[in-house]
Order: structure tokens, then C-alpha cells, then sequence
């Protein structure tokens, strides 16, 4: 069982494809602070930053996994591509990561649902 992570690690992909079956358990409490809506990104330049979805927890606190929302969700995969976009636009492999952002967003634009983190 593992929870799903805005960007997960891959140690955490490398488990779900070993795995015959994956569990989530989406009927426990949210927890802000951990890595379900936020990921820490390193830059190419060695810096760190926090990029994290904004959530709406009806209940606070004691609010489920299946209660939380995203705030503001047409703007939230904008968001994600640009705080990508802010990090890693000068490094090596951006041309073929931009292209695969490219096909990400084409998806939305025809009504199939986007990733939800």
C-alpha cells in the first residue's frame, strides 16, 4: 500500500510495477504535510523549492483523502507545467520533456480528464 504522491519517486514506481496489486487507501485523514499535494524539486542550479497544489479541505484537519479537493482546479495543471517549465527549462533534456508537456496539455484541451494528483 503506498499513497499517491504529487510527483512520485522512483522507488515508489518501481514498487507499483512489482506489485500485482495497488491499494489506496483513500478514506484516511489528508495529510497536508506530506507529499500527496506538494514535491520538492531540485533545480539544475542546486537550489530546492516546495511546488505544491492548493487544496481545499472541507473538513480541516480530519478531512479524508476522497474529501480533499484541489483549489483551483483549471488552473492547477497550468500551474504544475509552469513551476516545471521555472526549474528545469535550461537543462539538457527540456526539448523532449517540453514535447511530452505538449501532449499532456492536448489531452486536456479535448475533454479527456487530466491527471489528478
Amino acid at each position: 500500500m503506498h499513497q499517491p504522491d504529487l510527483f512520485p519517486r522512483l522507488a515508489t514506481l518501481a514498487k507499483l510495477l512489482a506489485a500485482d496489486t495497488w491499494i489506496v487507501l483513500d478514506d484516511v485523514q489528508f495529510a497536508r504535510r506530506d507529499y500527496l499535494r506538494r514535491t520538492r524539486l531540485a533545480s539544475l542550479d542546486g537550489s530546492r523549492r516546495w511546488p505544491s497544489i492548493a487544496t481545499h479541505l472541507p473538513h480541516g484537519r480530519s478531512t479524508s483523502m476522497c474529501q480533499a479537493r484541489m483549489a483551483e482546479p483549471a488552473r492547477c495543471p497550468r500551474r504544475v507545467e509552469q513551476l516545471l517549465a521555472e526549474h528545469y527549462w535550461h537543462g539538457i533534456c527540456w526539448p523532449q520533456f517540453e514535447r511530452r508537456l505538449a501532449a499532456w496539455r492536448s489531452i486536456g484541451r479535448r475533454g479527456a480528464p487530466l491527471p489528478q494528483p
